[in-house]
């Protein structure tokens, strides 16, 4: 971890302002730090985001504001007794499966799952087939409907926190997802994939040009620039940079469910969780529990589940550590968009097609 502790005080005001700020231009920035120069504060941007410590930046989405219907992120908890290749084969055939991240587990294969869900119930349904077949031995499925919150790393924090602050009284910020009151068009959505993954930087040329490249599709520039502002404007999106505390390969990753005696004390804590220390925090509420997402220094990670064995207001907690950062087992992609209905403005899966697709593959592999 000694690289990370030749950053200098300015580079860690830099760094702060990107994580609490990230509409703050290169030549605002230096308002912030002593830097004469924009050139400056652009290679030193440029440097941090080679190390790996500064991703972005890209745009948040507030699914409630998206369509008519009903949608959220489906959480899953996924055991299994296949190879972790067999397992995501599957996993892939479900389109608007969003992320997989390989959980370390002595003694079975652990994967946290997310899906962008039209119907859980019909997920559901998808995950019990998988299971039935044994391509799936168990799971765990929490729909989360709230917003996401991200506290990234203050770098004059302690990387090695205490959760002393934890019960102190505060007003947390309000998660609630928003309504759908604006019609979104077919410029707001297309470009809204690229926006959610920050494609190449989230610039508005380079997803002009993967447009006609890869879907023939012909924008003008102010048209795709007024489509992200009205996209801001209402709310839909959120512009935000992720920032890791010590280069992601060297940090710990880990994610925390934990349940209280009720939502405004779960909400609570989670906002009290680590607050203002060097590690990085992402957390929603999901159903009845609470999930926190964390990066940070490995030692940090040693003991949490000890410390947290003490706090009594805390009456169930899951821990789930993920592999190194990166694997070959890692899986990220943005919102699939092809079903959207301009005219209903809903957004609906069609899970009876991933059941058949399923079906088939496990016929096929039946067959060999």
């Amino acid at each position: 971890m000694g690289k990370i502790h030749r950053i200098t005080e300015s580079e860690k005001k830099l760094i702060n302002v990107m994580g609490s700020l990230p509409e703050t231009s290169p030549r605002e920035l230096l308002n912030y730090t002593k830097y004469k120069w924009v050139s400056t504060v652009v290679r030193k941007l440029d440097n941090l985001k080679e190390r790996d410590i500064i991703w972005g930046p890209y745009y948040a989405v507030d699914y409630g504001r998206l369509c008519r219907n009903p949608l959220n992120i489906l959480v899953c908890i996924i055991e299994s007794n296949q190879s972790y290749e067999t397992i995501i084969s599957y996993l892939s055939l479900i389109e608007p499966l969003k992320w997989i991240y390989p959980v370390m587990s002595s003694y079975k294969k652990l994967l946290h799952v997310g899906f962008v869900s039209s119907s859980d119930t019909e997920m559901k349904v998808i995950l019990d087939l998988l299971k039935t077949n044994d391509i799936i031995s168990e799971y765990i499925a929490r729909p989360c409907r709230h917003k996401w919150m991200l506290e990234n790393p203050d770098f004059f924090g302690d990387p090695n926190p205490s959760l002393d602050g934890l019960l102190i009284p505060c007003e947390p910020p309000d998660i609630s997802p928003g309504c759908h009151d604006t019609d979104w068009n077919e410029s707001d959505i297309r470009i809204l994939p690229y926006l959610q993954v920050g494609y190449k930087g989230a610039k508005l040329v380079e997803i002009l040009r993967a447009e006609k490249r890869l879907k023939s599709r012909e924008w003008t520039y102010e048209q795709i620039k007024y489509s992200r502002e009205k996209m801001v404007k209402r709310g839909l999106i959120e512009k935000r940079y992720s920032i890791s505390p010590f280069p992601r390969n060297e940090c710990a990753h880990f994610v925390i469910f934990l349940k209280s005696s009720s939502i405004s004390l779960t909400q609570m804590m989670m906002h009290n969780f680590v607050k203002g220390e060097r590690v990085y925090k992402e957390y929603t509420l999901c159903g009845d529990w609470g999930m926190l997402i964390f990066q940070s220094h490995p030692v940090f990670l040693t003991d949490l589940m000890y410390k947290l064995d003490g706090i009594d207001q805390i009456k169930e907690k899951e821990l789930y550590q993920l592999r190194s950062y990166p694997t070959k087992y890692f899986f990220k992609q943005s919102l699939e968009d092809k079903y959207y209905d301009f005219e209903n403005q809903t957004l609906k899966y069609p899970y009876d097609t991933y059941k058949e697709k399923i079906e088939t593959e496990l016929e096929r592999s039946s067959a060999l």
